[in-house]
């Protein structure tokens, strides 16, 4: 997909964010432009929503442009696998940051496609720029101020992210009528969350080779 191509899906995709309040003013998102070097970033401001295309290597003096977009390219740098990055404020994920310390896997399908957990992590205790919480291979995490969600495709983001709220709704609602929430047994988890790591294995390995990848099935 060329240039032109991947800032107008990048639009496309943002539209569809906003019609369900997942992308408001202060969210961004971005894509690996597979064989490029390079990322395009979408910030939304109050007025308008501007896409620039960046290099994965800090090349820029202005500092504002680059603490704007130096988070993004961290997830990047330290995740091979990934291929898209929205930073946003969805309601029920965001809440989250107020139930504990996190969302233990609730359903097989989150940890599909999210990983074991989606953790509440400190935001003022995170190094933006060595952001070792993502070693653990997941694709969603809250930081307190916002809401960090990744996808080895732009396909994968976007259903990663309406998928994190409809779990997190689940389970809000659920915790809050003071009584336990289980969590499926653990061979599901453990295979679940396997099938997650062979992807992002095969994820990685394609944008090595300067390729987005594709993937047999949405399972």
């Amino acid at each position: 997909m060329n240039d032109r191509l991947s800032v107008v899906r990048l639009r496309e995709v943002a539209a569809r964010l906003v019609s369900k309040g997942l992308l408001q003013a202060g969210d961004s998102m971005s894509q690996r432009l597979a064989g490029t070097g390079q990322i395009a970033v979408l910030d939304v401001d109050t007025d308008e929503t501007r896409i620039k295309l960046l290099s994965l290597s800090p090349t820029t003096d202005d500092p504002q442009e680059e603490r704007r977009v130096s988070q993004h390219r961290t997830v990047y740098l330290t995740r091979p696998d990934a291929g898209a990055v929205l930073m946003n404020h969805q309601p029920w994920a965001s809440a989250l940051a107020q139930s504990g310390p996190g969302m233990p896997g609730i359903f097989d399908e989150q940890i599909r496609h999210l990983g074991s957990t989606v953790a509440v992590l400190d935001y003022s205790a995170v190094n933006v720029i060595n952001c070792a919480f993502l070693d653990t291979g997941a694709n969603a995490y809250v930081l307190n101020q916002h809401v960090l969600c990744l996808g080895m495709t732009l396909d994968r983001l976007v259903f990663n992210a309406e998928l994190l709220e409809k779990c997190a709704k689940a389970f809000i609602l659920a915790t809050s009528t003071g009584k336990p929430v289980g969590r499926i047994p653990w061979l599901v988890r453990w295979i679940a969350n396997g099938r997650l790591m062979k992807d992002e294995r095969h994820s990685a390995r394609q944008y090595a080779a300067g390729q987005t990848p594709v993937f047999k099935s949405a399972y």
